[in-house]
């Protein structure tokens, strides 16, 4: 057989769904995420030229009501579909139907709450406007068929629907926008993506999935947002726990630079925990298949996935402490230099939420939503309290690294009650033990830095040093892990 042929053959293998098929989609689910991400920050960028302060702060203000407000609307239901379509492939016309309507009774509600309420907070007529017209965007919620998409193995599809959506926007800043443009234009903007995506939601539904339409049953709509709403509701925690430590740096009289430093540390982290989010929602639907079918092999995979992300997980996290300083210079400028120590406590977020994961979406799996919704709550309550302490009266610096431990011990709580609950309910799985050889070398190395008070290139050699000498010594084992989470969805093929 010629090279060409066998390379030929090599590339089927990989595309086809015998092939690495969770690898195939991870990479087009952060492909497509990472190209959202720029495409946004252009257009931001864009938009913070063309507007004077006080409006730009008008529209980060209607975006970020319609951010939360999102998250109500979707109440975990998506989630639950993925769950109910992988236990019975045959229900996807039902639940096609049902998702849509259970999001749109929500929406008929929350779309003319937050059109008043958030008009009432506004003074001008342009703001007010501006909310109203993001208000009946979210009505596009109700399309948006992401989870039918994932339920049905449609990955590379469900990758493609957020970068339609910040390229229509994108376009249409760009036509549209300059500098006196009146804000209700940016919002008619807005209103168009979202019916962009949600025509390519359509689209694809009706060629690939199911025919559409509403469920209006409403015995089934009450079920299906009953069992949702700890997932909606843990989803609105995690969104507080993410903005409480600035809250309270405002609040508790911290000093006016803290906010700064927090803030522009916490962008990159929650940046990276884009990718945590995107690998377990590529993962969520196996655990559903494996939970349903065999536990045995929902330990198997789990197992082998807490293996790699400990190693990955802890590598992130290592060089953003590591190289806090330059990296913090590099993205915001020298001003920013002295908010290092706090991208070093916050870094170790990444590898927490990433590898915590598997018990928060293994419990969505189980159907035991309610055991999450706990951890999360006494989590948000951890971070609080820990803020109270840790916060008041600070400098700058020290309320900031306040600010980060609290979010880092409400994050640490809701992982270890999150991960007591999968072990009680589902089977023993080991995350602490597979993470502690890379956490101690990570941890040994920057001990060295510290004992040593090197700077530059020597604190990195140092830093990474006992982390590639133990993976030097481990990494062999991790081959195998990486081939059973690469064909973890061997034979899934796309249903529907």
């Amino acid at each position: 057989m010629s090279l060409r042929a066998r390379l030929a053959g090599r590339l089927a293998h990989i595309l086809s769904d015998r092939g690495p098929k969770l690898l195939r989609d991870l990479v087009s689910l952060v492909g497509g995420q990472s190209l959202s991400m720029v495409i946004g920050f252009v257009t931001f960028a864009y938009l913070a030229r063309s507007l004077d302060t006080v409006r730009y702060g008008m529209l980060e203000y209607a975006i970020a009501i319609a951010a939360f407000a999102g998250i109500v609307i979707e109440c975990g239901v998506g989630a639950i579909g993925v769950r109910l379509l992988g236990r019975a492939p045959g229900r996807a016309p039902e639940l096609a139907a049902s998702v849509p309507a259970a999001r749109m009774l929500l929406a008929l509600v929350v779309v003319p709450a937050v059109g008043i309420l958030g008009g009432l907070s506004q003074d001008s007529a342009e703001a007010r406007a501006l909310i109203w017209i993001f208000a009946i965007s979210l009505f596009g919620v109700t399309l948006k068929q992401e989870w039918l998409l994932q339920g049905t193995e449609r990955m590379a599809l469900a990758a493609l629907a957020q970068p339609i959506r910040t390229l229509v926007f994108a376009l249409g800043v760009l036509a549209l926008v300059g500098p006196g443009t009146p804000l209700p234009t940016i919002g008619w903007i807005e209103l168009a993506a979202v019916a962009a995506v949600s025509a390519y939601y359509l689209v694809v539904q009706l060629r690939l999935v199911t025919r559409f339409g509403f469920n209006w049953r409403f015995g089934d709509l009450i079920r299906l947002l009953g069992e949702g709403l700890s997932v909606g509701l843990s989803n609105i925690l995690w969104a507080f726990m993410v903005a409480a430590p600035m809250l309270m740096l405002g609040s508790l009289g911290a000093d006016g630079h803290a906010p700064a430093h927090l803030g522009a540390s916490q962008r990159i982290v929650l940046s990276l925990l884009t990718v945590s989010f995107l690998y377990h929602f590529n993962l969520y639907p196996v655990l559903v298949r494996k939970l349903a079918e065999d536990v045995a092999g929902w330990l198997r995979v789990v197992s082998a996935s807490a293996r790699l992300v400990a190693w990955g997980g802890v590598a992130v996290a290592l060089a953003l402490s590591a190289l806090a300083g330059p990296i913090m210079v590099a993205v915001f400028g020298p001003g920013f230099a002295a908010a290092a120590p706090v991208l070093a406590v916050l870094a170790w977020i990444f590898p927490l939420r990433l590898q915590s994961g598997h018990a928060r979406w293994s419990l969505i799996a189980r159907g035991a939503q309610r055991r999450l919704l706990w951890a999360e709550g006494a989590g948000a309550a951890a971070l609080v309290v820990t803020g109270l302490v840790l916060i008041p009266g600070q400098g700058a610096l020290a309320g900031a690294i306040g600010a980060a431990l609290a979010l880092l011990a409400g994050i640490t709580v809701s992982a270890v009650l999150t991960q007591i609950a999968v072990v009680r309910l589902i089977g023993p799985v080991a995350v602490v033990g597979p993470s502690l050889v890379p956490l101690g070398a990570a941890l040994a190395g920057l001990a060295l830095v510290r004992l040593s008070g090197a700077g530059g290139p020597a604190a990195a050699a140092l830093a990474f040093g006992p982390f590639v000498l133990a993976f030097g010594f481990g990494w062999r084992p991790l081959l195998a892990d990486l081939q059973r989470i690469a064909y973890a969805k061997e034979g899934a093929a796309a249903a529907g």
